[in-house]
């Protein structure tokens, strides 16, 4: 039986963490979670060892439940689950907020007949430490994603109510549109995928490039098998084709799908976007392995997206300040690389 009792999957937004997700949910043993977002969202890096009182303690756990239940743009009612969350939490007068998440994560796990949690929230990505520290037997699955084909994607979030993702808010699918910016599309993969970069000597941490995964398939999840101690089971290559934000879900196609590779260069991000992503990520890119596009000379439009990103960078903020724990923290860890 595998040591393994968490497996959290963490990258850059549009990396490929869901796909990872369902690849994983395929094993007998394992449950994938939806985004919870409880690190950062929920809770601040300078509050997850806190303690709080029985009532806050159950009002978060209900939280929890309910994001799991409706998904994190639906999360409507989390007081259908009180009288659960006291259950719970009724052996203590006081508990750390990553307990109580990890209470949660145990329980739905254990609920549904799995004896491995999968997490697959991307931003996780910058709590590496603060998981492996408290969750002892878990796993970090680190997918990294040419930034290029991520700016294309990012580009596009907001037409995945319109692809499939029906259940998207039009208010979530406006936002997602306000805050495309190729800067700031580039400064969130470049800080994300530094953040995972530093942790790749720890042997509990796995790098997985989402181009590899596409071109080897099952070399890569018999990898990841042997990584988290499970039988590999064929079922894991089994992922319907949906998610992407550049073309119609196709739940009955079930397969790791090679096409989703380089999309980049098919056209959807202008010259100047393709410049500006690689003079932010460029060392990045080049240490994980992708070969950056020459030019000659700056793209004449690189001027404009370079006026804007302030007023963009700003707005961006704006328009997430719910989603935020602490905008101190969030600004540095995806604005401030070292």
């Amino acid at each position: 039986m595998s040591n393994t009792k968490q497996i959290f999957v963490v990258g850059s937004s549009r990396s490929g963490t869901t796909m990872m997700g369902r690849a994983l949910n395929n094993h007998k043993d394992i449950f994938t979670f939806k985004e919870i977002h409880f690190l950062g969202w929920l809770c601040s890096k300078n509050d997850i060892n806190n303690f709080i009182d029985k009532q806050d303690a159950i009002f978060l756990l209900s939280k929890l439940f309910a994001i799991q239940k409706d998904g994190i743009f639906l999360k409507k009612n989390p007081k259908q689950f009180t009288r659960k969350s006291e259950a719970i939490l009724s052996d203590v007068a006081e508990i750390k907020s990553i307990e109580v998440y990890e209470r949660f994560l145990q329980t739905i796990t254990n609920e549904n007949g799995y004896s491995i949690t999968c997490e697959q929230t991307p931003k996780n990505i910058f709590y590496i430490q603060e998981l492996l520290s408290h969750f002892p037997n878990a796993k970090i699955v680190h997918m990294v994603r040419d930034s290029r084909d991520v700016l294309l994607s990012q580009k596009n979030k907001w037409k995945r109510r319109f692809l499939g993702a029906s259940k998207i808010p039009l208010k979530e699918a406006i936002r997602s549109y306000m805050n495309y910016h190729p800067i700031i599309s580039a400064k969130f993969w470049n800080s994300a995928v530094l953040h995972g970069n530093k942790m790749e000597e720890n042997p509990r941490v796995i790098k997985i490039k989402f181009e590899e995964l596409l071109q080897n398939p099952q070399e890569k999840i018999m990898e990841l098998c042997n990584f988290i101690g499970v039988e590999f089971d064929k079922k894991m290559l089994e992922v319907p084709n949906i998610g992407s934000s550049t073309s119609t879900d196709k739940k009955s196609e079930l397969k790791i799908d090679s096409s989703k590779m380089e999309k980049w260069k098919k056209g959807g991000v202008s010259a100047a976007e393709i410049y500006l992503s690689q003079i932010f990520t460029k060392d990045r890119m080049q240490a994980n392995g992708y070969e950056l596009k020459n030019f000659v000379i700056p793209p004449i439009f690189s001027v404009f997206y370079l006026i804007t990103f302030p007023i963009k960078a700003f707005v961006a903020i704006i328009l997430n300040l719910k989603r935020i724990g602490s905008i101190t923290e969030t600004v540095k860890q995806r604005f401030v690389t070292k």
